[in-house]
């Protein structure tokens, strides 16, 4: 499958979400995680599609699922856990809290849609649970 096969959203959404997987859109950054050239990064998060052993790379050295990034469908994070590889539960640790902050901004803007307080379980690659507390721990209720 080449970019040339791509449609301008196809090559858009394939951008972002490589950019995802990488933790940054910054080429340098991408050059580095990947040991690629400048070049070709800037060319990936512009939407050209990656050779396949790049595809192997992303695989051994993101959490994210390859078939995700190639299509957008599917499971965004492969089943494997790697408790070897920081760097990407780092990155995941890092999309999730900017997600929660997202979230809290979110509430703050609309404090009646927030229910409660959400608890988030985390394990290596994936999230596992998430909850709604009603009642406010008591090292947060400073009434």
């Amino acid at each position: 499958m080449s970019s040339g096969n791509l449609n301008n959203r196809e090559m858009f959404d394939f951008a972002n979400r490589f950019a995802e997987a990488c933790g940054t859109s910054e080429p340098a950054r991408v050059q580095r995680l990947l040991n690629i050239s400048y070049q070709a990064a800037k060319n990936y998060l512009n939407g050209r599609l990656p050779d396949p052993r790049v595809l192997i790379t992303i695989a051994e050295r993101t959490p994210y699922s390859i078939h995700w990034l190639l299509t957008g469908k599917g499971e965004k994070f492969s089943i494997s856990e790697r408790f070897e590889d920081t760097p990407a539960l780092a990155r995941q640790i890092s999309q999730l809290i900017r997600q929660e902050v997202q979230a809290a901004v979110a509430e703050a803007v609309a404090p009646e849609a927030a229910a409660g307080t959400r608890t988030i379980v985390l394990r290596a690659g994936e999230v596992l649970s998430e909850s709604i507390r009603t009642e406010v721990p008591d090292h947060l209720n400073k009434t």
